[in-house]
């Protein structure tokens, strides 16, 4: 009994021996598969990374070119504001030119004759004058109209 237990025993080992052996076996392979998966993972982190440095790098040259395009344009529309302000300055942009002092005839004062051709007379030359001299404004025609009733108080009741 003592060697039927021996053997048993011997076997035991033996089988225990290819357990711890299979046991290794399964870790070393195991434990390969692992840094090959570590080493797949850090490959695949480190390509991430650089192809997302890469479309940054792209992202970064096409703000820096935007930027660029748009301080020559302000560059431009400041120049522009210069010239603006400069012709603003000189009276270039008025809305309508200046009457040019010119030698214009001045019509005869009108001396409160009550007949209707002086009057409308009177009325046709300060009509030509105004246009001759560019005067639209109607408060600045009543002032200069004004300017050539000599003697009349009211031209009539």
């Amino acid at each position: 009994m003592t060697s039927a237990l021996g053997d048993r025993v011997v076997t035991f080992e033996e089988f225990m021996g290819d357990v711890k052996e299979k046991i290794d076996d399964v870790d070393d392979r195991f434990n390969d598969r692992l840094r090959t998966m570590q080493e797949q993972l850090r490959e695949f982190v480190w390509d991430t990374i650089g192809s997302s440095e890469d479309k940054l790098a792209g992202k970064d040259d096409a703000l820096e070119f935007m930027v660029t395009a748009l301080k020559e344009d302000i560059n431009e529309l400041k120049g522009e504001i210069k010239i603006f302000k400069a012709a603003i300055g000189n009276g270039m942009l008025a809305s309508k030119s200046k009457p040019q002092a010119m030698d214009m005839p001045k019509s005869k004062a009108f001396r409160g004759a009550r007949s209707a051709s002086e009057v409308d007379n009177f009325l046709w030359a300060m009509e030509q004058y105004f246009h001759a001299m560019s005067i639209d404004d109607d408060a600045t025609k009543v002032n200069t109209i004004a300017m050539y009733f000599t003697d009349v108080a009211l031209l009539w009741w």
